[in-house]
């Protein structure tokens, strides 16, 4: 152990400490999975992940099981347990270790995941409100340059109903797709017997990416089923709301976008930061992972991976920002009236600090809010306004009225 390992084990702890918080705060419980799950239940679902990634350990009696690879599916096999059909709108979260065996040699077999999975029927609402959630805790990470890509896995699996591949071909294709190898894409598609109307639509797939409204025109040009018009104009309406979120500049689609997590079957998004090469988060909905286990549980989530997060927030072009709600700075005169504040806010489940206004210039520490308590004036200040307050309820409720803005 050396100061380095203190230092990124110190960064780690306060990555995943914002992403619960954020979690919280969209109404999210927290829960676990065993570290070892029966092999029987990742090979029951037809469309789990790869099994040769799986890590496999046979126990005294000759049973198999596997470290965690995942964690959707046993949540969803727990729920599908206890009920048949969803009762009602249900949050969890979790921040666990899954453990793949990746066909790169670099890549490690343990990764920490944190992530939330809203079982809710499908509505625009509470897809779009999932992806908000996303961009908002990577915002909370302190990245200033984030794209969420969202695309339909319905869009490409239409087009594949079309023509006739076996599923070999059908998985060199989606490869071909999720590299936009436009050069090689095409004469792979001539060795079948394929109208040349779906070639050009297949073909076309990989370019549909970018600004919504663009895309959307574009691909309006290749749509071939009633379907796809429908899977269309549903992504609009999730980006329109988005757009309520403030994240109009935040969203790409992409109708290209293939996640390699089979279970997806709706809306599928994928996050990227700035100056990192693959993306730190994943998700989609999943609405029949449910019936492989004989239940009625729609649900959308996603994922992060904490290491890249980790890893990102270290290439030196991202201020790392610790999560603390509120920055008290206060006069000479004023430090037991900053005491009773940051007391009265620390039992509302506030994190506070407060700090002499001599010594502001000094402190690093950011925060969402900042509150300046002096003789002449207390001032609580959120983004770039600032507005007095007479009263602990004065704040309390001005406090309020900012979580509900964020």
């Amino acid at each position: 152990m050396n100061d380095q390992n203190v230092k990124d084990y110190q960064r780690y702890e306060r990555t995943i400490k914002t992403i619960n918080k954020r979690f919280k705060t969209y109404g999210y419980e927290r829960i676990k999975t065993p570290m070892f799950e029966q092999y029987d239940l990742y090979s029951q679902v037809k469309s789990s992940i790869n099994q040769k990634e799986m890590m496999k350990i046979i126990n005294r009696t000759g049973e198999v099981s596997v470290l965690r690879p995942d964690i959707t599916v046993p949540i969803t096999k727990q729920l599908a347990d206890n009920y048949p059909k969803l009762p009602n709108d249900l949050r969890y979260y979790y921040v666990q270790d899954v453990f793949r065996q990746s066909s790169f040699e670099e890549d490690s077999i343990e990764g920490t995941q944190a992530g939330v999975e809203y079982f809710c029927e499908t509505s625009p609402e509470a897809d779009a409100e999932v992806i908000a959630l996303a961009c908002h805790t990577l915002k909370d990470l302190g990245f200033s340059e984030i794209k969420i890509e969202m695309g339909h896995a319905g869009f490409f699996q239409e087009l594949i109903q079309m023509i006739d591949l076996d599923t070999p071909d059908i998985e060199q294709l989606k490869g071909l797709i999720q590299a936009k190898n436009i050069v090689e894409l095409r004469p792979f598609l001539k060795q079948f017997n394929i109208a040349e109307d779906i070639i050009d639509a297949i073909v076309t797939i990989p370019m549909l990416y970018g600004n919504p409204m663009e895309v959307s025109e574009r691909a309006e040009n290749m749509i071939k089923t009633e379907k796809m018009d429908e899977t269309l104009a549903y992504l609009l309406e999730v980006y329109e709301i988005l757009k309520l979120y403030g994240l109009k500049d935040n969203i790409v689609l992409d109708l290209g976008l293939i996640n390699h997590m089979g279970y997806y079957s709706d809306v599928i998004f994928q996050g990227f930061v700035e100056k990192f090469g693959k993306p730190v988060l994943m998700g989609g909905r999943y609405n029949q992972l449910g019936n492989e286990f004989g239940a009625d549980l729609p649900a959308i989530g996603f994922a992060c991976e904490v290491e890249s997060l980790v890893t990102a927030l270290t290439t030196g072009t991202v201020s790392v920002r610790t999560p603390i709600d509120i920055k008290i700075l206060y006069g000479d005169d004023n430090l037991q009236q900053s005491i009773l504040i940051a007391n009265e806010l620390r039992e509302r489940n506030y994190t506070v600090l407060s700090y002499p206004l001599l010594k502001a210039s000094s402190n690093v520490q950011d925060s969402i809010y900042q509150l300046m308590i002096s003789n002449d004036q207390n001032i609580f200040k959120y983004r770039e306004e600032e507005t007095s307050f007479q009263s602990l309820n004065e704040l309390l409720k001005m406090l309020n009225g900012a979580k509900g803005a964020m």
